[in-house]
């Protein structure tokens, strides 16, 4: 077996475009990282086919640090065991809603539950008063499919890839790098 590539760091993003956390182990199952991406803001001015704030409209998101009330259960989903001891290829069943609650510590330092309005209300600053925010349980945390693109490993500059390299988790311009 030829190694392509070496794993640097595990990171989730637990609310959609705010600051991720870095783990030293994540369960990935067969739809994504377990505890990436539960919530998302949900956005009146941005595209309906992706209707979510994002840091690309609002960059101050990027300052918030989500963290879990219960980190503990939001490690591995709650029925790990015995899907794994049923049969293979059966997916574990996601956590109870209460399992994966967040709290968010704004930038003044400042920890506000993930449905609070004074949250809403400083992810509305700045931008256009047309648009209206509103928290949500994202559909993503039961995500049917992971989806990676592989567009970016094919050839980049008219060079072949011999060597995968990660950018710094920070960097949303694209998950892989070819050097």
């Amino acid at each position: 077996m030829v190694t392509i590539g070496a794993v640097e760091s595990l990171w989730r993003y637990p609310v959609k475009s705010m600051s991720g956390e870095q783990m030293p182990e994540i369960f990935m199952g067969f739809s994504s990282v377990y505890g990436d991406r539960c919530y998302a803001f949900k956005s009146s001015a941005a595209r309906k086919g992706f209707p979510y704030l994002n840091a690309n409209t609002q960059p101050q998101m990027l300052l918030y640090r989500p963290q879990f009330r219960y980190p503990e259960r939001a490690l591995n989903p709650p029925n790990l065991i015995e899907a794994m001891s049923t049969a293979p290829g059966v997916t574990p069943a996601n956590g109870e809603s209460d399992d994966l609650i967040l709290d968010v510590v704004t930038p003044s330092g400042e920890t506000l539950p993930i449905d609070d309005p004074k949250l809403i209300e400083m992810l509305g600053t700045g931008i256009s008063e047309k648009n209206q925010l509103a928290r949500r349980v994202c559909a993503r945390r039961r995500k049917e499919r992971l989806f990676v693109s592989t567009d970016r490993l094919k050839k980049v500059k008219g060079k072949s890839s011999k060597r995968l390299s990660v950018n710094n988790p920070c960097s949303r311009s694209g998950l892989a790098e070819l050097v």
